[in-house]
C-alpha cells in the first residue's frame, strides 16, 4: 500500500541540500541503495546545474531548481526488500520521467521502506517539469498511478479508496475519508461472509453477531459499530443489493449437493418429549434424502433444492434441541418449567451486563476509524517532516498531511503507539461485545426453543387448546403478578386471568401463544378491573375473531 507525494525545491543550495539528505549513507544502507537516472549519483547537483545552464535557466534562492519525490510503503507488506522497493523506485521515475536527470534513494532507517527522489525541473531538452494537477503523466495524480500500477505489478496492495488530490475543507474531508474507508470495511465483511452463509437471513444474523445494526424496509440498511448512521447495501455496489445477494445464495444452495446429518441418542428413551423430538428429525432426515433421489442419473438438479436446503436447517435445529434436552436432562414438563425459569433469570443477569459492555464499546469504537485514518497517513507527516529538514524553510503541507494533524488534534495523542492502543483497546472491547452479543441471543433462542417445546407439550396435554397470540404490550402489568398474567384479549377492551404457565414466549418476551382449557370458565374483566362476564376457554378465542372482524368492517367503510 504505496503512499505517495512531491514537494518542489527552490534555489541552488536548496537542491544540493536535498541531494545530500536522500544519499545520506546511514538511511541507504551504506549508500547501495542509491542511484542515478540520465545522471552519475555522484555528481548529480553538478550535472543538474549544467543542463540548466546549457538552456540558459537562471537558478538563484527564488527558482525552482527540483521536486523532490516520494513513495513509502506499508510496515505490513514484510516479503518487501530493500532492493525490492529500490528497484520499484527506480522503475517508477524512467516512466514518470524518462527524459529528467533523477537520483532514486530508499531509506531503510524506519519501520516503514521508502523512496526519495531528486528530480531536476528541467529535462534534457529544455522542458520544464508539467506540474500541474491536470497533467495525467507528471501531475500528482500521475504519481500515484504510476506507483500503483508498480505495485500490483510486484503483487503489492494498493489503497482502493484514495482521497482526491488537490481539495481540503477539513470536516468534509475528514468525513469523506472516514466513509471511503466504512465502505471497504463493509465490503470486505460481506465478501467474508458469504463465502459461509447459504441464505441471505444467515448473512443478516451473522453481520449482527459481528457487532452490525440492521434496519429493514424498502432496502436493507447497515451501521457497523462506529458509523453514524446507516449505509444501504446496494449503494455499496450492484452485486450486493438485496435481490443480488439473494440470487448469490440460491445458485449457491442449488449446487449444494453433500450433507453430513449430524449423529444424536435418546439419554431417556422414555421421555415423550424426546420421542417427539426423535420422530420429527428422522422424517426432516427422509426428506432430505428423498430429495437426492436419482440426482447423478437425471444429471439435473431437483427443482426443490431450496426447500431441500431449509429442511438441512431443520433436521439441524431439532438435533441442537434434541442434544440440549439430554444436557439438561430435560425429560417431562416439570423439567422443562424448572429450566425456562432458570434461563430466563440468566437471561435479565445477561442483560445488565452486556448493557455496560455496550456503553464501553461504543465510546470506544466512535474512535476508531480517526485511528485508522492517522496510521494511513502517517507515513506522509513523516515524509513532511523530513522535507521540512532538508530545505530548513516553510513547506506547504498537503491535503493528507492536514488530515493527519486535524485527526491527531481530534484523538488527542502524541505517538503511533497510543493510537495502536486505542486500536487494540477497542478490537477487545468489540469482541468481548460481539461475544456477550452472541452468548445472549444464543440464550434467547433456547429458551425460545424451550417455550415452543412448551408448546407442543401442552397441546398433547388433555383439554388444553391453542386459544390467543399475543405480544407483551397486551399485558397488563399492574394486574399481573408471579403466578398469573393478567391479558387484554386482542381487538377488544376486555381482559383475562391466565396462569404464567400456559403463556409460551415462542419469541423471547415479545410474542407468546395463550393456551387455555376448552371447558373451564373464565371470567372477563374491563379496564377498570370489573368482572363483566364468563366465558369457557373456547370462546375466548371465537371473542378475538369477532372483535377483528369488526375493525376490519370499519376500516373497509372509512
Amino acid at each position: 500500500m504505496p503512499t505517495t507525494a512531491r514537494w518542489h525545491v527552490h534555489g541552488v543550495q536548496g537542491r544540493s541540500d536535498c541531494i545530500d539528505y536522500i544519499k545520506n549513507p546511514k538511511k541507504t544502507e551504506g549508500g547501495i541503495l542509491v542511484t542515478g537516472v540520465n545522471c552519475s549519483s555522484d555528481f548529480a547537483d553538478y550535472e543538474m546545474r549544467r543542463n540548466n545552464e546549457r538552456f540558459h535557466i537562471e537558478e538563484n534562492n527564488d527558482s525552482r531548481t527540483c521536486y523532490h519525490g516520494y513513495q513509502s510503503f506499508d510496515p505490513k507488506e514484510k516479503n518487501l526488500t530493500p532492493e525490492e522497493a529500490h528497484q520499484i523506485g527506480v522503475e517508477l521515475v524512467k516512466r514518470l520521467y524518462p527524459n529528467f536527470q533523477c537520483v532514486v534513494s530508499t531509506h531503510t532507517d524506519q519501520a516503514h521502506i521508502h523512496n526519495h527522489f531528486v528530480i531536476n525541473s528541467t529535462d534534457m531538452s529544455g522542458r520544464k517539469l508539467e506540474d500541474r494537477l491536470a497533467n495525467p503523466l507528471e501531475g500528482l495524480y500521475g504519481l500515484r498511478d504510476a506507483s500503483d500500477k508498480l505495485a500490483l505489478e510486484h503483487g503489492l496492495k494498493i489503497i482502493e479508496d484514495a482521497p482526491v488530490i488537490g481539495r481540503y475543507h477539513k470536516n468534509r474531508y475528514l468525513y469523506n475519508l472516514a466513509n471511503a474507508s466504512w465502505r471497504s470495511q463493509i465490503i470486505e465483511m460481506l465478501e467474508s461472509l458469504k463465502e459461509k452463509c447459504f441464505s441471505f437471513d444467515e448473512l443478516l444474523e451473522n453481520l449482527a453477531l459481528e457487532g452490525y445494526q440492521i434496519k429493514s424496509g424498502k432496502n436493507i440498511r447497515v451501521r457497523p459499530q462506529g458509523k453514524e448512521r446507516f449505509v444501504t447495501l446496494k449503494v455499496l455496489g450492484e452485486e450486493y443489493s438485496e435481490d443480488s445477494l439473494k440470487d448469490f445464495f440460491f445458485n449457491k444452495r442449488k449446487n449444494q449437493t453433500i450433507f453430513t446429518f449430524e449423529q444424536y441418542k435418546l439419554n431417556d428413551e422414555d421421555s415423550e418429549i424426546l420421542k417427539l423430538y426423535n420422530e420429527l428429525a428422522i422424517n426432516s432426515k427422509h426428506s432430505v434424502l428423498y430429495s437426492m433421489k436419482n440426482l447423478d442419473i437425471a444429471g439435473v438438479y431437483p427443482k426443490y433444492y431450496n426447500s431441500r436446503y431449509l429442511e438441512v436447517k431443520r433436521y439441524n435445529k431439532l438435533v441442537d434441541t434434541i442434544n440440549f434436552l439430554n444436557e439438561h436432562q430435560i425429560y417431562n414438563y416439570n423439567d422443562l418449567q424448572d429450566q425456562i425459569l432458570k434461563i430466563r433469570e440468566d437471561i435479565t443477569l445477561k442483560e445488565e451486563s452486556y448493557q455496560e459492555q455496550l456503553s464501553l464499546n461504543e465510546t470506544l469504537q466512535v474512535r476508531v476509524p480517526l485511528c485508522r485514518l492517522y496510521l494511513q497517513y502517517l507515513p506522509y507527516y513523516e515524509s513532511y517532516i523530513e522535507q521540512l529538514d532538508i530545505v530548513k524553510q516553510d513547506v506547504e503541507p498537503s491535503n493528507e498531511v492536514k488530515a493527519f494533524l486535524d485527526v491527531k488534534e481530534e484523538l488527542n495523542v502524541s505517538s503511533p503507539e497510543e493510537v495502536k492502543q486505542i486500536l487494540s483497546s477497542a478490537n477487545q472491547q468489540k469482541a468481548e461485545t460481539n461475544r456477550q452479543y452472541a452468548y445472549l441471543s444464543y440464550m434467547k433462542n433456547k429458551a425460545n426453543e424451550l417455550e415452543k417445546i412448551k408448546s407442543i407439550s401442552l397441546e398433547g396435554e388433555k383439554g388444553y387448546i391453542k386459544s390467543i397470540s399475543i405480544s407483551k404490550n397486551m399485558i397488563d402489568e399492574k394486574r399481573s403478578n408471579e403466578k398469573e398474567y393478567c391479558i387484554r384479549i386482542p381487538y377488544s377492551e376486555l381482559y383475562i386471568y391466565v396462569p404464567v404457565d400456559s403463556v409460551c414466549w415462542i419469541s423471547y418476551d415479545n410474542r407468546a401463544i395463550v393456551y387455555l382449557i376448552d371447558d373451564k370458565e373464565y371470567k372477563l374483566y374491563n379496564n377498570y378491573n370489573q368482572e363483566v362476564d364468563k366465558v369457557n376457554g373456547e370462546d375466548v378465542g371465537e371473542i378475538s375473531q369477532k372483535e377483528k372482524q369488526k375493525v376490519n368492517e370499519y376500516y373497509k367503510t372509512h
